[in-house]
């Protein structure tokens, strides 16, 4: 059964990378880009940053936030694929553009189709350290997964 997942996700792999070369686009950068400024304006209590998900990865898989600030996150699939970005358990509050992004069972969850994006805003209450990622099918075992750490 094991052997049989590795293929399948190998397969979707190859055919991500296949679609990818096929394309013409540019390679991205995978760094996570920090806004400060607007923070510092509104007096340090919130921060930004772009997290861009791609075929089967992040483009940075650590993120930090301050327990009772707001965290938006900018959100761009650059991939040909469904992606999200769940996260199971965090307590406080989580938008994206502007809806709620709490699903049954998991504290956030935002979905995004091929070259769409969104603006995810999260306010955790609780400090520790919560495991980002995909839950398209294969896509987390294949490594699509991070860290959200609240200080």
């Amino acid at each position: 059964m094991r052997l049989l997942k590795t293929a399948i996700v190998l397969g979707a792999s190859s055919l991500t990378l296949l679609v990818a070369a096929c394309s013409g686009a540019a390679p991205t950068s995978a760094t996570a880009t920090a806004t400060t400024a607007a923070a510092a304006a509104a007096g340090g209590s919130a921060s930004t940053v772009a997290l861009k998900l791609e075929d089967i990865k992040f483009s940075t898989t650590a993120l930090s936030a301050t327990k009772g600030q707001a965290l938006t996150v900018d959100l761009s699939n650059g991939g040909a694929l469904d992606h999200d970005f769940t996260i199971e358990k965090l307590d406080g509050s989580a938008t994206i553009d502007g809806k709620d992004a709490k699903a049954t069972g998991q504290a956030v969850h935002a979905p995004l189709k091929p070259k769409a994006s969104g603006k995810l805003v999260i306010t955790p209450s609780t400090a520790g350290t919560f495991t980002f990622f995909c839950t398209v099918p294969g896509h987390r075992e294949a490594g699509m997964q991070g860290t959200l750490t609240v200080k």
